[in-house]
Formats: C-alpha cells, structure tokens, sequence
C-alpha cells in the first residue's frame, strides 16, 4: 500500500513539474523566476521525503500541496490574455469551431454539388468529411491537453493545420477504399457513399489509424512487386 502511495504520487509529482516547465516555456513566469524557483523546490522538497526510508508520504504531500498551490496561484494571477491561450486553448477552440461551423453550411448548402463533383478523381465529400474528422481530433487533443495543462506554444501552427491534414488523409482513405472494393468486386462505381464518408472522416479523425493503413498498403505494394 505505501509503495502504491509513493508511486502514485511520484506521477503527481512529475505532472505538476511537466506543466511547471510547459507554463514557463509558455511566458507564464518569465518576469517571476522567483515563484518559479519556489514551486520547484517544493517540488524537489517532497521528492527527497519519498527517498527517505521509510518515505514520508504525509510531509511529502504536504510540500506538493504547497506546490500545486503557488502554481495555481501564479496561474490565476496571469493576465488574462495568458489564461485564455494557454489555460483553455481560446484562440485554437475559437478557430476549430469557425472551422466545423463553415463544413458543415457547405454541407447543408451545397451537398448536392459536393456529391458530384471531384478533386483530382476523388469526390469533394472526402475532403470535406476528413477536414470535419481532423477538426474532432483538435477538439480532443485540445481537451487532453488544457486538461492536464500541457498546452505548448509552438503545437498552435499543427491545430491550424489538422483540417488540411484530416481534408488530405480523407481523401487518401477513400482512394484506399476504392482500389479494394474494385479489387473484392470488380465494380467501379459505389452503391452508396455512407461508408467511404466514414472512413474519410474516421482517418481526419485518427491521422494514426490512416498512416498505418496507408503504410499497410505501402507494404502490399511492395510485396506484389
């Protein structure tokens, strides 16, 4: 039970001194170096009360505590400019909901051109419902992030551009799923558009999932050659 209390606490502490490090690459406490040094001994303060043997988990809590406090202190003394950019993502969540608020009127105003009409061989659509899947991975990666306080600077330029990444990988996933359905049926042409929309929009949404499978059919190339 002591160990699971020291590790558990150990994760704490390493979580408050990652954000510690993140808030002040991010200017939070570039004119208080002070507040900065103090946090930060309270920090390296509980950490040598877990290597005591026995550990002293009660004052070892104590000194996180009194961490966690001066940075939530320093947090909330920020400007508010400084909170609303770092402590909840404002200017990223302001530009991914402008982002799904616009597909989603092209889609309620011009679906029917959007059903017909293609892009270098790949039907508008795709783009479009990948754009809205890399827009829903920006909403969650933001909420991880803001949630555990690990929002860095320099990611805003990847939030900006998860649209035109999910838009690209969409239509690279329906390409996908076009050459196997060809290849299973020997059809060219879709019965209906439903799946390949959800998986254009599940690549958007999961860049991973859809660098796999394309690295998967990388490897089947490959193979057959």
């Amino acid at each position: 039970m002591v160990d699971q209390d020291v590790k558990a606490l150990r994760n704490q502490l390493d979580k408050l001194q990652e954000a510690l490090e993140i808030a002040n690459e991010n200017g939070l406490l570039k004119n208080d170096p002070t507040t900065y040094q103090t946090i930060l001994n309270y920090i390296i303060d509980a950490l040598v009360k877990l290597n005591q043997n026995p550990p002293d988990i009660i004052e070892a809590r104590k000194k996180f505590s009194l961490g966690y406090f001066e940075f939530n202190h320093a947090i909330n003394s920020s400007n508010a400019w400084w909170r609303f950019k770092y402590s909840i993502g404002g200017p990223i969540a302001t530009y991914l909901i402008m982002v799904i608020i616009s597909i989603f009127l092209a889609w309620s105003l011009f679906s029917p051109t959007l059903l017909e009409s293609k892009i270098l061989w790949v039907p508008s659509w795709a783009f479009l419902w990948g754009s809205a899947g890399g827009v829903l991975q920006g909403f969650w990666w933001l909420w991880q992030h803001v949630s555990e306080r690990s929002l860095r600077k320099h990611w805003l330029i990847w939030y900006f551009l998860l649209p035109l990444i999910g838009a690209i990988l969409g239509a690279l996933t329906y390409l996908i799923f076009l050459a196997g359905f060809i290849s299973a049926t020997g059809e060219v042409q879709l019965k209906s558009d439903s799946l390949p929309m959800l998986l254009s929009a599940l690549a958007g949404f999961s860049s991973r999932w859809a660098v796999q499978l394309l690295d998967k059919l990388t490897s089947i190339i490959k193979i057959g050659s």
